[in-house]
């Protein structure tokens, strides 16, 4: 190759090969086996490791990195402290288990004013409090020009109780916890809206500064043994089904009337112009649970939703043996793209 020619090829960079084959590439460096003790590595929302107890161990770990994922304007210290374990929870909740240790990593400038630290762990705590989690150690750093939060959370469970990505069948029952598109709808109206203007949607700003794990819910749907594949809703309805599909090998049909929407952006929606519907489906960040099930039991899911959230889960579509996640609507069917947020 003559010199000149080199430097025209394109060297590929993490854009080019985008979150998913960034992982692919991380995991085909691992093992080609699992070891004894791990019973589940990449592609679940948590590792699940084998102990000397009856119970598996789940592991998670999760970053938020200011000017990326969040910032002090939009998400308070307080929030972000919060913020920060919730969405670990959130992958606990969502394989059936009971988080009960974290570890929390924070990089931050040299500058950073004290307060920023003490409003933020009350966020962390008031959580962990709620939830019964233990700090138990983590990390501090400088960091140059941004704030960088890991939280490593564990929990456990009864492995008979653990739920995974990969078990959803043709003719399951595909269902969601509670409203979809709230935590997007709120980010808008902080982008966009004057805090004078926010009246009469504390509830959508709520839902993405400080959003409530579905722990309950996740549990019982575990211990229930109903659920057959269950994933939180991080990046949006559209990518984490995705997700449930691609580990299962089947495709879903999601009915675009049954997906549920709060009456607050609904009313946002007319309002701004914008459609409610693309903040349901990929907006992200509901941390709702998203699973499936047989629809023999229905009924007995609605119950126990119910019982445990005061609310009963939505069914929204079906899993069917074509590739792709596909929606149903008043002018027919078409493809769902899998957009929701993209990390790179």
């Amino acid at each position: 190759m003559c010199q000149a020619t080199k430097y025209l090829v394109k060297t590929k960079t993490l854009n080019d090969l985008g979150e998913a084959g960034i992982i692919q590439l991380i995991q085909g460096k691992g093992p080609a086996r699992l070891p004894s003790h791990l019973k589940k590595g990449i592609g679940d929302d948590c590792a699940v490791l084998q102990t000397t107890g009856d119970r598996v161990l789940l592991v998670t770990t999760d970053t938020l990195i200011e000017g990326i994922h969040f910032t002090v304007e939009l998400l308070p210290p307080e929030a972000l402290g919060w913020k920060a374990l919730a969405v670990s929870i959130s992958d606990i909740a969502s394989m059936g288990g009971t988080p009960h240790t974290a570890f929390l990593s924070v990089g931050m400038k040299p500058e950073t004013e004290v307060s920023f630290i003490e409003t933020f762990m009350a966020g962390f705590q008031a959580l962990a409090g709620r939830t019964d989690i233990v700090l138990a150690g983590g990390d501090t750093v400088e960091s140059p020009s941004s704030a960088v939060i890991t939280v490593t959370l564990l929990g456990d469970c009864l492995p008979e109780h653990v739920v995974y990505r990969s078990g959803a069948v043709v003719g399951d029952d595909v269902w969601v916890t509670g409203p979809l598109g709230n935590a997007a709808a709120g980010l808008f109206l902080l982008l966009n809206k004057k805090a004078s203007e926010l009246s009469g949607y504390e509830t959508i700003v709520l839902a993405h500064q400080k959003p409530t794990p579905r722990l309950n819910t996740g549990k019982a749907l575990g211990k229930s043994g109903l659920a057959h594949a269950m994933i939180d809703i991080s990046d949006g309805i559209a990518k984490d089904l995705g997700h449930i599909c691609e580990q299962s090998g089947i495709g879903a049909l999601l009915k675009t009337a049954s997906i549920p929407m709060s009456e607050e952006i609904q009313r946002l929606g007319s309002e701004v112009e914008k459609s409610p519907l693309e903040w349901a489906l990929h907006g992200g960040e509901d941390y709702e649970l998203l699973f499936t099930a047989s629809p023999a039991h229905e009924e007995k899911i609605m119950s126990l939703t119910a019982e445990v959230s005061g609310s009963p889960a939505t069914k929204i579509g079906t899993i069917i043996p074509e590739d792709g996640i596909w929606l149903e609507t008043d002018k027919g069917k078409r493809p769902l793209q899998p957009g929701g947020y993209v990390h790179f």
